[in-house]
């Protein structure tokens, strides 16, 4: 399976986006997402951030390769 996230200000484009979707056959849903900042991630947004928009959020001018839980973690890790 294949996920795939368009990011629309359009209403009208986001509608004949879910159209088309259906017309091919696929399985499509529209998410009301904030694109997240400096000030909303300090002072919150009134609710819970969703996956995508944290992720949106940390990969932002970021070439930085993400490591395993393993790796972050293994000088913590006891070692017995």
């Amino acid at each position: 399976m294949t996920t795939l996230i368009i990011k629309s200000d359009s209403e009208k484009k986001t509608l004949l986006l879910l159209q088309l979707a259906k017309e091919l056959g696929l399985s499509a849903k529209a998410n009301e997402s904030e694109e997240l900042d400096k000030n909303s991630m300090a002072t919150g947004i009134g609710r819970k951030a969703t996956d995508e928009e944290l992720m949106d959020y940390l990969s932002k001018q970021s070439e930085a390769k993400p490591i395993s839980l393993e790796v972050a973690f293994s000088k913590y890790m006891d070692n017995k």
